[in-house]
């Protein structure tokens, strides 16, 4: 039993009988070696653009609203090997961001530069792309928004969504000296080539792709579409621009105009069977919460700007996230994107989301992706976050300063004109944390919306995949007792998911064998062999145990570490790992000092033989206990000198002097005075 969503093997079927292939739906291509070798988060490529005199001065004619493309020869140097081709096309980009390179007064600027490898030489590929976008750290000293944010979407299995890495950036032009523009964002590019065949193979990229801007002709909203509106268009200007050839335009509107009027005028029953058939619904719901979660104000959610869509062969929308240098607390039109509750993002959320969100079903699976991304730990955690930060930070910190004094240091705020500067996403000395901030509105927005799941079954070879109800013990915590047995096995290697509907439209399991279940996930087995288990979900956070109920616990292994010896005002760490439990796992770790923790820092400030108890619990309430005993001696004396009678006594001073100052100085360390403990 696979567990796949009934109307997805129905889709599949459908697709079969009419012979058309459909999409790739994984992130495999992120192991492709070609689309490794450029976008490599640990490495950090040199890229020189090469320009004579006159094509220079031709860049520097283009505006926002008419960039010219000119020839410029291209270099790409990734650990010493050097990749170099001639007349790629290069023009400037960006909307409220767009500059121009250069002053007019010999001063270089940082500007967003695209790169179309095969403008000027047919076929031209470097890596097998045939596009590049180079874009500037604009308003993020940071220097992680979009590079982070992209990361966590892929290991979200967003598949639609874009890779984004660091090069150093170099510009020659004609015979001056070589000018170094800048540490980077490396993008890759969204275009009907490469990008398309990747996610959804080459049997299935003749479709129709548009960008959703905030243009003239206001929000990327469908609700915005009627037949002879002119927001549609294949200039960059258009609201929905179309990305493909002038040829296929009018076809192109056509079917989409078709398609925006039936998100947002069908309604109930019929509603859901058309976008059940036009709506790849898993990315849809993947692509809002990572919107939400992220807070990027700026995309389809928010603004209705910076996203694409893909209009498949079999006329199925796949939404693709776009510009998410905008998020993880820097917020405008949404008054504080941190605090905001996730069901209801944006301040005019589209017709097509409230709809989607008002099927029960669709709306219990958003939640739950909601709580994964906040939970677990390779997506938007402050443990995962942190650590990735500061790799990158390692990356690139002594690569910032360059010859247009543009984005040369790291700080940790927000873009300066938003409305809330206080979010820090890695110097928490001051301001506000994002990930708690973030989670902790997550977490109640999802609890504010009544129960995450209306209902819950358990299904596996112990009742023959049938349906089991669990029961909801406390808000959100589901429990069953099942008893696994040879007479119940009879059908295969014992194990079980977790169904909401008790029609696998909604089922878990767990791929990554991580006690997190994640939506769709493998089959998960029984871990004690045959017997009677109480198995308990956390539908807040995709947790599950499971033990055995007709098996005496074992009860922990307390070990405190081996006993020690300081000096008084010495600082000494307590470590209590190598504690165990050899049928379970340990919960918590307390110490009779009042700390908890697997280790925890101690200090004294007086002579004497102290003890300090260790109390340890496993998952089934049992305790154990160990002591670790440590001797505190008087600091040695220093020689007598010859002349110095008082010298003992300003030894004696300067202690009580040490121990006062270091109480008033508020050290967060444990002080004791006790005899013992």
């Amino acid at each position: 039993m696979t567990g796949k969503p009934l109307r997805h093997i129905l889709a599949c079927l459908l697709l079969l009988i009419s012979n058309v292939t459909i999409a790739v739906e994984d992130t495999s291509f992120l192991a492709q070696a070609d689309h490794k070798y450029v976008f490599d988060i640990n490495a950090l490529p040199s890229i020189t653009l090469t320009f004579s005199d006159d094509e220079w001065q031709s860049l520097l004619q283009s505006s926002r609203e008419v960039p010219y493309e000119v020839p410029a020869d291209f270099s790409f140097d990734k650990n010493g090997t050097v990749t170099q081709l001639t007349s790629v096309g290069v023009k400037l980009s960006g909307n409220t961001s767009f500059v121009l390179p250069d002053d007019g007064n010999g001063q270089y600027r940082q500007a967003h530069f695209s790169l179309d490898f095969d403008e000027f030489v047919d076929k031209q590929t470097f890596s097998k792309l045939s596009k590049l976008r180079l874009k500037r750290f604009h308003n993020d000293p940071t220097f992680v928004h979009e590079p982070l944010s992209n990361q966590i979407m892929h290991n979200f299995d967003l598949w639609t969504a874009h890779s984004s890495t660091y090069a150093r950036l170099f510009i020659k032009v004609g015979a001056a000296n070589t000018a170094y523009f800048g540490v980077y964002r490396m993008n890759e590019s969204v275009n009907r080539k490469e990008y398309i065949d990747k996610r959804f193979g080459t049997d299935n990229d003749k479709g129709f792709l548009w960008q959703g801007n905030h243009k003239g002709f206001g929000a990327a909203h469908f609700s915005n579409i009627q037949e002879n509106w002119q927001g549609i268009d294949v200039n960059d200007q258009a609201t929905f621009e179309f990305k493909g050839k002038d040829d296929d335009f009018e076809q192109a509107k056509s079917q989409l105009i078709t398609i925006a009027n039936n998100f947002t005028q069908l309604s109930g029953n019929e509603f859901k069977l058309y976008i059940e058939q036009h709506l790849d619904i898993p990315v849809f719901l993947k692509f809002l919460a990572a919107e939400a979660v992220l807070g990027h104000w700026d995309g389809f959610w928010g603004n209705g700007n910076n996203y694409y869509f893909y209009i498949d062969e079999s006329e199925v929308v796949y939404f693709i996230p776009y510009d998410t240098d905008n998020a993880l607390g820097t917020s405008l039109l949404v008054e504080d994107v941190g605090s905001r509750n996730p069901m209801n993002f944006a301040a005019r959320s589209p017709i097509l989301v409230e709809k989607v969100l008002a099927i029960a079903q669709y709306r219990t699976e958003f939640k739950v992706l909601l709580a994964q991304l906040v939970n677990q730990d390779n997506l938007m955690t402050e443990h995962y976050s942190t650590r990735w930060i500061s790799d990158a930070h390692q990356l690139i910190q002594y690569s910032l300063l360059n010859d247009t004094g543009d984005n040369q240091q790291i700080i940790d705020e927000p873009a300066y004109w938003g409305n809330q500067s206080s979010y820090r996403l890695f110097d928490f000395s001051s301001g506000k944390n994002w990930y708690t901030t973030r989670k902790s509105a997550v977490l109640s927005g999802i609890k504010s919306d009544d129960h995450i799941y209306p209902s819950l079954y358990f299904r596996g070879v112990t009742n023959q995949w049938g349906t089991t109800p669990m029961i909801e013990i406390e808000d959100n915590i589901w429990q069953v007792t099942v008893k696994n047995n040879e007479a119940t096995n009879a059908t295969g290697v014992p194990r079980f998911k977790f169904d909401v509907y008790a029609d696998w439209s909604t089922s878990f399991g767990d791929s990554n064998t991580d006690g997190i279940a994640e939506l769709g996930g493998d089959s998960i087995p029984f871990d004690d062999g045959f017997g009677e288990y109480l198995i308990q979900f956390n539908a807040f956070t995709g947790a599950y145990t499971m033990f055995r109920t007709d098996k005496p616990n074992v009860a922990p292994t307390a070990n405190a570490g081996p006993d020690l010896t300081v000096t008084v005002g010495e600082s000494v760490q307590l470590d209590g790992s190598a504690s165990s439990d050899q049928d379970g796992q340990i919960i918590q770790f307390v110490w009779s000092i009042g700390a908890e923790g697997e280790t925890t820092i101690v200090e004294f400030v007086q002579t004497g033989v102290f003890d300090v108890t260790l109390t340890v619990t496993d998952e089934h309430g049992a305790t154990a206990t160990d002591k670790v005993t440590i001797t505190v001696n008087a600091i040695p004396d220093e020689p007598k000198k010859s002349g110095s009678a008082n010298l003992s006594f300003s030894v004696l001073l300067l202690l009580v002097l040490f121990v006062a100052v270091r109480r008033r100085c508020g050290v967060e360390r444990h002080e004791y005075q006790l005899t013992n403990f």
